[in-house]
């Protein structure tokens, strides 16, 4: 390649590239004196030291001298550059030792890394952000919906006969108001990310979740195929979560007089299929990937909520698949297929 191609490009890259030798810009392009606000003949002569920023120069000048001098020296780190108008742009520098003109020399790659770091501080602002929603949710909304829960409970059988029906629809609506903060709250961890993939025994959080739901929902008919083996699988302690979610929503979303669920485990060689069978009303089958909130449209899929969601999100952060088939004669069946784990794990 000539010398006239390699000069087109280094003038035309949307990098700010400058090339220092004795403590001296001896080259620098025009993208370089765009990012700076210095025009090329301000540069070429000057101290590299004018284009870093105060608080950045010792530690790049450290760096310089020990690449120089054949030591150790990160190629590529992050300063800020000072402009003309004694701005400050971030970049990330990337250096690399170069012989210039028979010299020893450090020819620079500056990108500027605005948008990033910006990008990086609204996540971080929606962090917190999100870390108090969860707080919230996790003490106050939850703590004021228990005790609708609590003095429904205490009224029952204390109201009028044609006011039982009103009790009964506060009491089941505070139920799943409660139900739907701790799933709010199981997403907002998984968001946050204070939970990793590890590996756990399938047995006790659905044995555990199977126990829950029938103390809840005592009209429900929940009933267990054969026993639960004994497998461990990769996943962690929100594996509850999975469980509860797709219990909750076969009872919730039944339209019969008496739901009734079957759970069943099935297990090869390499995953085990946990099946969540109801008698419900069934999911259109256009309508099993919009459910899950799968694709761009996460929450705001026109699916069935934010559980359904949760139990996509934590299956998938397992290596494992969650699908819904056709219950026979009616009814869906939510199958949540894992990934079986290493016993050395």
């Amino acid at each position: 390649m000539s010398d006239s191609v390699h000069e087109s490009i280094v003038e035309h890259s949307n990098d700010g590239i400058f090339v220092a030798q004795d403590g001296e810009i001896v080259y620098a392009n025009q993208r370089l004196c765009e990012l700076t606000g210095y025009e090329p003949g301000e540069l070429v002569g000057a101290s590299k030291r004018q284009i870093v920023a105060p608080d950045d120069r010792e530690l790049v000048e450290g760096y310089h001298f020990a690449r120089m001098s054949g030591d150790t020296a990160p190629s590529q780190y992050e300063i800020e550059l000072q402009t003309a108008d004694d701005e400050l742009v971030p970049v990330e520098l990337s250096v690399s030792r170069v012989d210039y003109e028979g010299e020893p020399a450090a020819v620079s790659i500056c990108r500027d890394i605005t948008d990033r770091q910006q990008y990086q501080q609204r996540l971080e602002e929606q962090r917190d952000n999100l870390e108090l929603l969860n707080q919230v949710v996790r003490h106050d909304i939850r703590n004021d919906l228990q005790i609708v829960v609590a003095y429904s409970e205490m009224l029952e059988g204390n109201v009028e006969e044609d006011a039982e029906g009103y009790l009964q629809s506060i009491r089941e609506s505070a139920r799943n108001a409660v139900d739907l903060t701790a799933t709010a709250r199981d997403l907002a961890d998984v968001m946050l990310q204070q939970h990793e993939r590890g590996t756990i025994e399938l047995a006790r959080p659905l044995e555990q979740q199977i126990e829950s739901i029938r103390t809840a929902h005592a009209a429900a008919v929940i009933n267990v195929e054969d026993s639960i083996p004994s497998v461990t699988v990769y996943g962690n302690e929100m594996l509850d979560a999975v469980f509860r979610n797709l219990l909750q929503n076969a009872i919730q979303h039944n339209d019969t007089e008496v739901p009734e669920i079957s759970v069943s485990v099935d297990r090869d060689d390499d995953t085990v299929r946990v099946a969540i069978a109801d008698n419900g009303p069934g999911v259109p089958e256009g309508q099993r990937e919009e459910i899950f909130g799968k694709g761009e449209k996460g929450l705001e899929s026109d699916g069935s909520g934010i559980g359904l969601y949760l139990v996509y999100t934590l299956v998938d952060s397992y290596g494992g698949s969650v699908w819904v088939e056709d219950n026979e004669p009616e009814g869906a069946v939510f199958v949540v297929e894992l990934p079986v784990a290493d016993v050395d794990e």
